[in-house]
């Protein structure tokens, strides 16, 4: 049997206690994910396995075959990591979600459902750069703990967005982010009851069906988003209870559109919550309207605010709308640059996380090993949340020339591999004295080294 040390066991005990695996299988997953985490570069499946040799039992191809034909229930398994990152909030407090979608670059004429995607991080407005691979829609819970100087963004949902052509190709239907969002919104209001949901996105996540969504559920979700600039506004209907002859939807006069708008309204000069966890003064105004969709023929009511721009450093109006009308433009607007961390946990994955780095390319492998990659992030979190209160405030990360003020994944990924590494892999059988043998000096040499992150 799988034999993990105390932080890690709270976390496959939930699994466990789940069903998602048989008794094989578990054992595996369990030791093909402790591989994962103390692995650096790659994330292969080779390559875990070199690092976990004392734990492999049976053949090799057992742990190959555990992506493409074991069968497990991805959505089980998420359930299980949902409820573990969710009982890291107050359990009254209102769950803010965060979404946005990243390509993951892959390699290879015979990887399924693979299409060309902009790649957001080398695009420009002028000149849009390609890259081949899949794109996933992530949502994320914002959790800040103890220590850490910003929210962080845990994964706990993604799905897989098709382009037309992939999904022409696959004999599937088309799936946008914004269509995706509203899926994994309906599984987490199933799996969390009465729990009020905050969901943070771009343009492609947070479109006028997203909107509408939420209104049809506004006891539960609110949704926040980005707005473009020549958005179609019109005023409230004059007879708003008088019904509509023509079946047309009811509303008032047009109005100017946000840019225009905006330099109509008073200016109002507050401090807020910016992005870098830092505090910025701004310049925003605010007003209630209806937002009119000529594609959908939709119209939904939102509060929208614009922090105006200074031209003279080069920054320009900055529009941002909610759908609950009756909120605060402040509010919208720290909300909104909380979604940043999002991208943190991008930019995370890939260094520190071999995001990128395998080399699966059947129909089962594609659709699991992403999702797995990003929820090994939480995972990681979670299992550092059970170690003892002096090894989670090592930053382990600092140098000499390099002092940090709070603590990074690549600190709370040192300490989960020191304790993957002491309590477990180097006390195996034979070897159980191994480190108590060694000077001590020596033996913190040799951890600290096992467990580098960065």
């Amino acid at each position: 049997m799988f034999q993990a040390s105390p932080a890690v066991e709270p976390l496959f005990d939930a699994i466990l206690q789940a069903g998602v695996f048989t008794s094989p299988t578990l054992f595996r997953f369990a030791t093909l994910v402790t591989g994962l985490i103390v692995s650096m570069g790659r994330r292969t499946v080779s390559h875990s396995l070199v690092a976990i040799k004392p734990l492999l039992e049976g053949h090799w191809s057992n742990y190959h075959r555990l992506y493409s034909f074991s069968k497990f229930s991805m959505w089980r398994l998420a359930a299980v990591l949902v409820r573990q990152v969710v009982g890291l909030l107050p359990s009254d407090g209102v769950i803010e979600l965060v979404a946005d979608d990243t390509v993951d670059g892959k390699e290879g004429d015979h990887v399924w459902a693979k299409s060309a995607h902009r790649d957001p991080t080398r695009s420009t407005r002028c000149k849009p750069q390609l890259k081949y691979g899949h794109k996933w829609l992530v949502m994320c819970v914002l959790v800040q703990l103890k220590g850490w100087d910003r929210p962080w963004a845990l994964p706990i949902l993604c799905g897989m967005c098709f382009s037309p052509r992939a999904a022409c190709r696959i004999g599937r239907r088309r799936k946008t982010p914004s269509q995706v969002a509203r899926q994994l919104l309906i599984r987490l209001m199933r799996w969390l009851p009465g729990r009020k949901l905050v969901l943070i996105g771009d343009y492609q996540v947070v479109t006028h069906e997203t909107v509408a969504f939420a209104q049809r559920h506004a006891q539960r979700v609110t949704v926040i988003g980005r707005l473009r600039g020549d958005a179609n506004f019109y005023a409230q209907p004059e007879h708003r209870n008088r019904p509509s002859h023509t079946g047309r939807i009811r509303k008032g006069k047009k109005t100017l559109p946000p840019a225009k708008r905006a330099a109509q309204l008073p200016v109002v000069e507050q401090e807020v919550h910016w992005y870098g966890n830092s505090r910025r003064l701004v310049r925003h105004v605010t007003e209630q309207t209806l937002w009119y969709s000529r594609h959908d023929n939709v119209v939904t009511p939102i509060r929208w605010a614009c922090v105006l721009g200074d031209p003279r450093q080069g920054r320009k109006d900055a529009f941002f709308f909610c759908s609950d009308p009756t909120v605060s433009a402040p509010w919208i607007i720290e909300a909104y640059a909380r979604r940043w961390n999002i991208e943190v946990l991008f930019e995370e994955s890939r260094a520190l996380l071999g995001l990128e780095t395998t080399r699966h390319w059947c129909r089962q492998s594609v659709l699991r090993v992403t999702p797995i990659l990003l929820g090994l992030f939480s995972a990681v979190v979670l299992i550092w949340t059970q170690l003892p209160q002096a090894r989670r405030q090592v930053v382990a990360t600092a140098t000499p020339c390099y002092t940090k003020r709070g603590i990074t994944f690549a600190d709370v990924l040192a300490a989960v591999r020191r304790e993957i590494w002491e309590r477990q892999l180097l006390r195996r059988r034979q070897n159980q004295r191994c480190l108590d043998l060694l000077p001590p000096s020596l033996r913190q040499a040799i951890l600290w080294h096992l467990s580098a992150a960065a």
